[in-house]
């Protein structure tokens, strides 16, 4: 018997056309009236399915997030583990539980419709209301011996982000050293690297990459309000469209990260370079003017005193633009 998903995945196949209910019989071996009933189950699951008679029926994109959408629109050669959640404490929490029962053996993807406790860096909440964004984690093993930067994968990251809504909407992102993506001077993005060692070898096992995107947001907290936003107030374009291309632009970069080759569209789009920043590393926090970001990611920063200094961790808690509206 036919699932769901297999009629569905047909179904996307030939979208925007219109698949016979005689060929789908046909095609799975199964009679017309249990095609209708798969039909009418899909619908009640929120697929939205149009019929017409004589033509049959037609898959048209919605908003409802679906594995089975998410993995049509993939390259053939990329075949992540996907998991998609209607709610999650969060995308990155369930990771860790689910890698810490057993150990990957590719790469897994979790996606939710909202998370109720969603968090960033040092621990800060993630907003992360349901429908109008887009929150994912991506679990990657990482064998004995093999290179992991987590500065790097966090930069590659941010370029496979701004690379994706670029290529989706009309928008001019930039980049705020490490990781927020920035749309009309207000944060779109946050993202976030953990990584989970081996008890025994004490070695990273696994890493999960977490990915917090405001598409549609608008309605922010008051304390988010000023600098957060959404990359779009509407769009036609579909979250399972653009979870489809970040994964295939993440899991690209992904095979050659380790080399830098993403670099130089890092520096193209990062907001710091000569600007004056306030940044905090550790316990030091440090003011200076951004010459360059080096090739493993790093910042490097001239001091009021005139001495360079690299920084390879840390966070920029306020940009002073030279030149443009940004104050924060």
């Amino acid at each position: 018997m036919a699932t769901q998903s297999e009629i569905l995945q047909q179904l996307i196949k030939v979208a925007p056309e219109y698949r016979s209910g005689d060929a789908l019989a046909q095609q799975f071996g199964i009679s017309r009236t249990a095609i209708w009933k798969t039909i009418q189950g899909l619908q009640a699951a929120g697929y939205t399915i149009e019929s017409r008679h004589g033509r049959g029926y037609r898959y048209v994109a919605n908003n409802r997030l679906s594995a089975s959408v998410i993995q049509s629109c993939l390259p053939a050669e990329m075949t992540p583990q996907l998991i998609v959640l209607p709610t999650v404490d969060s995308t990155n929490a369930y990771l860790k539980r689910w890698t810490s029962q057993a150990p990957l053996r590719q790469p897994t993807v979790v996606v939710a419709d909202t998370q109720t406790a969603g968090y960033g860096r040092s621990g800060r909440d993630f907003y992360s209301p349901e429908s109008t964004g887009i929150y994912l984690s991506i679990g990657l093993p990482v064998q004995p011996q093999q290179p992991f930067d987590p500065g790097l994968l966090t930069t590659s990251t941010a370029v496979a982000v701004t690379k994706t809504l670029a290529a989706l909407f009309a928008v001019q992102v930039e980049l705020k050293w490490v990781n927020d993506v920035l749309v009309n001077q207000h944060k779109v993005v946050g993202i976030l690297s953990e990584a989970m060692a081996d008890l025994e070898s004490g070695q990273v096992s696994t890493v999960i990459v977490g990915i917090g995107i405001n598409l549609t947001t608008t309605d922010f907290p008051k304390k988010l309000a000023a600098k957060a936003g959404a990359v779009v107030s509407q769009t036609t374009v579909t979250r399972n469209q653009v979870i489809s291309r970040l994964l295939t632009e993440f899991l690209t970069g992904y095979r050659t990260y380790t080399t830098g080759d993403f670099m130089t569209d890092y520096r193209r789009l990062s907001m710091v370079i000569n600007q004056q920043v306030e940044l905090k590393s550790g316990t030091k926090s440090l003011t200076g003017i951004v010459k360059d970001i080096d090739s493993t990611g790093a910042l490097v920063v001239q001091l009021p005193s005139g001495r360079v200094q690299r920084v390879s961790s840390g966070e920029i808690t306020k940009v002073n633009l030279l030149t443009g509206d940004y104050h924060g």
